[in-house]
């Protein structure tokens, strides 16, 4: 497919396409994830007035606390993770419930099915699990949303042959999007107001929970990745963002809403004098991803109090593979590498450089991953999830047709911080 034109440089020099090479960290790599597993730091990180508008044309600071002081350790961050949390929450997914009454998990032949007990209210849903270990020697899985992006697709074929388990997780068991109160999230949650993505969200955490106490299911919950692509791309996404217990987290071709910067989205179509990447008012009302207020920011992308690279922030420092397509225009090539490369300020900043990698390749159809691609997940993966040594931590765009030049200066007015 044609390449979009890209949108007027800024005064600054423009900077040179950054080489393939893994960057070197400087601190060790942050462990993925943590010792403590749990899918959150809510409870012992209380959360004030949550700012629903600001006037910044700039990317939001993710290191300012809503108390005013930026935070200078790696221990700040995980109450200054559950800050940007409650502020993409309240506007833009809609709260996550959280601590269930009950939740149990049972296996029969590879259908897996997870019941939910929350207060007076009961619902199941079904997962299909293959290839899994035993109680013994459970096996890592990988998550994958739907048919479109599990292992039978493009990242089946990329993982041909490594030891892990697949799970096969069906969003509209949990959420439908024409119909988003009909699902087991409704029934569990009822009066629960949330974008059918959070409902996806909080179906993985109880999957999650389920096989965290099965382990005749045979499955390393210690070593979970998820993925999927397009409209399941962002909810990979949002799914490592919002439960501290994946490892790794794969979102492909995301798009707005996902791995894509809402101002730089703005300007880029303010400059085309058209819609070339998908708009806020679009992305917020297709398939009730979001809440209904959402889209109220649309055209008003500066007063957003957070912008997306804040939503990767969410899933430092644990494993991010972030896979983009430079072909596709509505995906919005420019905000979607602007987006990969101040994510990576937030990994350096954690000491976690190792744990996150940026890569973009055109040339190529959506949501099938092309053969220059295989290669950073099969490092991620056996890294990640098999524990063997792999060359991680990079920013790789350099085979796209035309040059994208990020400059720091133009969006981001903050400092990145050596957190101790």
């Amino acid at each position: 497919p044609s390449q979009p034109a890209q949108p007027a440089q800024p005064s600054q020099p423009a900077q040179p396409a950054q080489p393939s090479q893994p960057a070197q960290p400087t601190q060790p790599v942050a462990q993925t994830p943590a010792d403590d597993f749990v899918e959150d730091h809510r409870a012992e990180c209380p959360i004030g007035n949550v700012p629903t508008s600001v006037n910044n044309a700039k990317l939001p600071d993710p290191f300012m606390g809503l108390n005013g002081k930026r935070i200078s350790t790696k221990a700040e961050w995980n109450c200054r993770r559950e800050e940007i949390a409650a502020i993409f929450e309240k506007i833009m997914f809609g709260e996550k419930p959280r601590n269930p009454t009950k939740v149990e998990g049972k296996k029969s032949g590879n259908k897996y099915t997870v019941t939910v007990t929350n207060g007076g209210s009961t619902a199941s849903f079904d997962v299909s699990i293959s290839g899994a270990g035993t109680k013994d020697k459970p096996k890592p899985a990988i998550i994958g949303l739907d048919q479109g992006f599990g292992m039978g697709g493009s990242l089946g074929q990329a993982t041909n042959g490594l030891d892990v388990a697949s799970i096969t997780f069906n969003c509209n068991n949990l959420a439908p999007e024409n119909n988003p109160n009909s699902g087991a999230f409704a029934k569990a949650n009822p009066g629960k107001n949330v974008g059918t993505i959070m409902a996806w969200a909080w179906g993985v955490s109880r999957l999650i929970d389920a096989l965290e106490k099965d382990p005749d299911a045979g499955i390393d919950v210690k070593h979970l990745a998820v993925t999927g692509c397009s409209r399941l791309g962002k909810a990979a996404l949002a799914i490592g963002a919002f439960d501290q217990r994946i490892a790794l987290t794969i979102p492909q071709e995301s798009g707005s809403g996902g791995a894509s910067l809402w101002r730089v989205g703005a300007q880029f179509n303010k400059q085309k004098g058209k819609q070339f990447v998908q708009g806020l008012a679009s992305a917020g009302t297709e398939g009730n991803w979001m809440i209904p207020s959402f889209k109220n920011y649309d055209g008003k992308e500066n007063t957003l109090p957070i912008d997306q690279h804040m939503l990767t922030a969410l899933v430092a420092p644990r494993a991010l593979l972030i896979i983009d397509n430079a072909g596709q225009e509505w995906l919005g090539e420019v905000p979607s590498n602007y987006c990969g490369q101040a994510t990576k300020e937030i990994y350096d900043a954690l000491g976690a450089t190792e744990n996150y990698t940026y890569t973009q390749e055109g040339g190529h159809m959506h949501c099938s991953l092309p053969n220059g691609q295989f290669d950073e997940v099969k490092d991620f993966v056996n890294k990640f999830l098999l524990g063997k040594d792999a060359k991680t931590g990079k920013i790789d765009y350099t085979k796209n047709t035309q040059p994208i030049n990020f400059s720091k200066a133009e969006w981001i007015d903050w400092t990145t911080p050596n957190l101790s």
